[in-house]
């Protein structure tokens, strides 16, 4: 088999935050920062890989499943998958693994890894995933192999590619969309993000634990098709924090069938995505605390240069900040520059590939 290289891109949350994991629908988009992974055919029966960014490397066997070094370990993750499925190569393969993904920063570095890793793998086997079973062959060599609380949708928007509306429900039925949204800016705060697992890992009980609540007060009740303004009836005066943010995570499943409707067109008015976009953000940043206040000076610097809406991308605490600003983005790039972060303009890019080097 000839070299190749596979190519899967980050990810931004456009509409969603913390909804994938508790079986809401979300709108993420694939952008034009990626992993990349190179690979050439030896003539033993190794995986060599080569991380020149981390100054990093590994060997192992294709013969037998393999033991990880650490946790999140996701190449080997991502090689077990498969090859419990059968799916190896018959030979050896050198791997070298590079990105222009900022890490930890909310733009799902280790779900492009991961997608990226278990395409290499499935084409070295000659072995064709669908796009589907890629998405969900990531998800689970990333999170479901260390029992961790993630949810799908960065596996999906990587492997999707574009802007996509995945209903995380049983079947994660995912549908394209066809609106053209210009105009993004990054922002990195520079902060390092704490413990991202744990983080999402509390979030996810105090809001499971608030829909059990919410179960006991209104029967036959279903965090994907209750009325808000029917909890919102019977829970008026309760201000437990577990309530308070499951009745914000029904806020932004409506905001995200909004976005839905809009993104559904191929020329969506920018000033109604970005008060959407402004509107999930405040729920962000008052009931899932999910900010900073470094951020939250980029994006009134951002807003201020003329952006149409921002929020805080990914699972917050740090990370990365998304502004909507077509015709205004060197103006926020260099307001964001200015509040102590650094500035990436992305566009919206196409999902995981493969070429022949």
């Amino acid at each position: 088999m000839r070299s190749f290289r596979v190519r899967a891109p980050g990810r931004i949350c456009m509409f969603g935050e913390h909804s994938d994991y508790l079986g809401l629908p979300v709108i993420p988009a694939a952008i034009d920062l990626s992993i990349s992974i190179e690979a050439r055919p030896r003539d033993d029966s190794e995986i060599h890989v080569n991380y020149p960014d981390i100054d990093d490397s590994d060997v192992f066997s294709i013969d037998t499943e393999v033991k990880y070094r650490h946790r999140r370990d996701y190449l080997r993750s991502a090689f077990n998958l498969l090859f419990r499925r059968g799916i190896k190569p018959d030979h050896g393969w050198s791997l070298r693994v590079t990105g222009n993904i900022p890490i930890a920063a909310g733009l799902s570095s280790s779900s492009a890894l991961s997608v990226a890793s278990v395409m290499t793998f499935s084409t070295m086997a000659g072995f064709e995933l669908q796009v589907q079973d890629l998405a969900e062959t990531a998800y689970n060599a990333e999170v479901i192999e260390f029992g961790e609380s993630g949810g799908m949708m960065d596996h999906f928007a990587s492997a999707f590619g574009r802007i996509i509306h995945v209903d995380c429900g049983l079947s994660y039925e995912t549908k394209r969309l066809p609106a053209v949204v210009e105009g993004l800016v990054i922002g990195d705060s520079l902060e390092q993000k704490g413990d991202t697992v744990g983080d999402l890992r509390r979030i996810r009980t105090e809001i499971e634990n608030g829909y059990n609540i919410l179960s006991n007060l209104i029967p036959g009740f279903d965090q994907r098709t209750t009325p808000r303004d029917e909890v919102f009836a019977v829970s008026a005066e309760n201000n437990v924090e577990s309530i308070s943010m499951a009745k914000t995570t029904l806020l932004n499943r409506d905001i995200t069938r909004h976005a839905f409707q809009l993104l559904r067109t191929d020329r969506p008015d920018p000033r109604e995505v970005g008060n959407l976009i402004d509107q999930h953000h405040h729920l962000l940043k008052t009931v899932l605390k999910r900010s900073t206040p470094k951020i939250e000076r980029m994006i009134d610097a951002a807003r201020a240069a003329g952006a149409l809406g921002c929020k805080i991308n990914g699972s917050g605490g740090g990370g990365t900040m998304l502004a909507l600003a077509p015709g205004k983005e060197m103006e926020v790039a260099q307001a964001i520059r200015g509040a102590g972060g650094r500035p990436y303009h992305v566009k919206i890019g196409s999902g995981a590939e493969i070429e022949e080097v």
